[in-house]
């Protein structure tokens, strides 16, 4: 028979014991960006088109514009479709670049990020620009993904990796020597609060 003991400050919480002397505990295993959603409903995505075009495109920037919890980024999606000119895929000369720390100047579309909890009311505190917006600053390039197919989807899982403080930007750029397609980047991510 399991033992009961409880927590001796009299408000009679307990905990059971087995015949193995170990505590009897329930657990449940998720995903960082599994549990934002479900108990916090602030779980995004957000997905940035642009035309391609020999040189480097942005397709879509991202700036965290929460005052106090950070932005996690969990996985990013690329494709580019019914690309053509320039050199045949894979080369060293076409690939996606991540980057951070530039700011939106101009131009480009607004793009909304969306809450992947159903019905959810919360708004991801973001200001997404996608279709190759100007950004001003000096860009800090942290990874970068070579092209091996026109319409691959490639899929990055970055668990949680990289991550955007208050006012922290990331960019998704394409760079290369295509003449004319289109390019498409997803960006899954959740919020944290600093120090959780």
């Amino acid at each position: 028979m399991p033992e009961i003991i409880t927590d001796g400050t009299g408000k009679g919480y307990r905990a059971q014991v087995g015949s193995d002397q170990r505590l009897h505990v329930w657990a449940k295993s998720s995903s960082n960006q599994h549990i934002a959603s479900e108990e916090n409903e602030q779980a995004f995505q957000v997905i940035g088109t642009a035309t391609l075009s020999s040189g480097s495109v942005t397709v879509l920037h991202i700036k965290n514009t929460d005052v106090s919890k950070l932005l996690v980024v969990n996985y990013i999606r690329h494709q580019i479709v019914t690309a053509s000119g320039g050199t045949s895929f894979p080369n060293d000369d076409n690939y996606l670049s991540i980057g951070l720390n530039r700011t939106y100047a101009s131009g480009g579309s607004s793009v909304t990020a969306a809450n992947v909890y159903g019905n959810s009311g919360n708004i991801s505190q973001t200001i997404c620009y996608d279709s190759n917006p100007t950004l001003t600053g000096t860009v800090r390039e942290i990874d970068r993904w070579y092209t091996k197919a026109a319409g691959d989807m490639n899929v990055f899982d970055k668990e949680g990796s990289i991550i955007l403080p208050p006012n922290g930007t990331l960019e998704l750029s394409y760079v290369g020597d295509k003449t004319s397609g289109t390019v498409y980047s997803r960006v899954s991510f959740h919020f944290e609060e600093v120090g959780t």
